[in-house]
């Protein structure tokens, strides 16, 4: 096998692999964590293939990484989302 072969998972493989149920990872997609054409592809409307590496990267990312994802999707830092709810 190439090395420059991406390795492309199933939801029930990336399930198994990162120990999150498939719900989580379908409710993930909804809420923008993993992102079409960066982290999953969709070759059918009913399949979606993860790119292993992508997602690989996504869980080192440290904490503050991810609430600077949040308010690059939300346009707001996620603290300043807390409070505008007060």
């Amino acid at each position: 096998m190439d090395t420059n072969d991406e390795r492309y998972l199933t939801v029930r493989e990336l399930s198994e692999k990162i120990k999150f149920s498939q719900q989580t990872i379908y409710n993930m997609i909804h809420k923008g964590d993993f992102v079409k054409g960066k982290h999953y592809i969709k070759p059918r409307p009913k399949k979606i293939l993860f790119l292993w590496s992508a997602v690989k990267n996504w869980l080192e990312l440290p904490d503050e990484c991810m609430h600077d994802q949040e308010a690059t999707r939300t346009g707001q830092p996620k603290s300043a989302k807390a409070l505008s709810n007060i």
